[in-house]
């Protein structure tokens, strides 16, 4: 059973970001934040948190939801599926979007543009960020897929990971009776319409 932004969303205190798109279908990535403040329209700060991110980190990227230029491509991508990163979530356009959905890497963004960024910054790395009026501090949890992406703070992390567990749970139960022929009416105990 893989962690999903919708269970984690279901069990709670995690703040949710809507209205990113996964550059593939199956875009799934889970990891702690490794927060970069960019410009709009420019990628220097990327590059440099490709550069010092961590393997399984997860790269987040804000840049004021900019989207007449991509801030993210299959080249900076394949840097960071190279160097271990586990995913890039970026409130800003990409481009090259069929390589990067190819590449399998989980990538996150907003729109997209055949426009190049500059690289002039300015940008600053392991800063709190906001993206979507979601608050993203570094080393938080991040779960992203194509439901949205859930930002949970380290202090929260276990209690939420063991009630997404939980939800995940009943939900096969309900999988398995729904299998068996019961209806959602009956599971849930719904009432008649009136």
């Amino acid at each position: 059973m893989r962690l999903g932004s919708a269970a984690l969303a279901s069990a709670g205190a995690g703040r949710v970001i809507v209205g990113l798109e996964p550059a593939s279908p199956s875009a799934h990535v889970v990891g702690r934040a490794f927060t970069v403040q960019g410009a709009p329209g420019d990628n220097l700060a990327l590059h440099h948190a490709v550069a010092e991110a961590e393997p399984g980190e997860v790269i987040v990227l804000a840049v004021g939801g900019e989207q007449a230029t991509a801030h993210c491509g299959g080249i900076v991508v394949e840097g960071a599926r190279r160097r271990g990163i586990a995913g890039i979530v970026l409130d800003g356009a990409i481009r090259d979007r069929a390589e990067i959905a190819a590449s399998g890497f989980p990538v996150f963004h907003l729109g997209t543009s055949p426009r190049k960024p500059r690289k002039d910054g300015p940008g600053a790395l392991r800063v709190a960020v906001e993206l979507l009026g979601v608050r993203v501090s570094p080393g938080d949890l991040v779960c992203a897929d194509a439901d949205g992406a859930v930002i949970v703070a380290p202090s929260d992390a276990d209690a939420l990971l063991a009630a997404a567990a939980d939800i995940d749970a009943r939900e096969a139960e309900i999988l398995a009776q729904i299998a068996a022929g019961s209806t959602t009416v009956d599971i849930y105990g719904l009432k008649a319409l009136s």
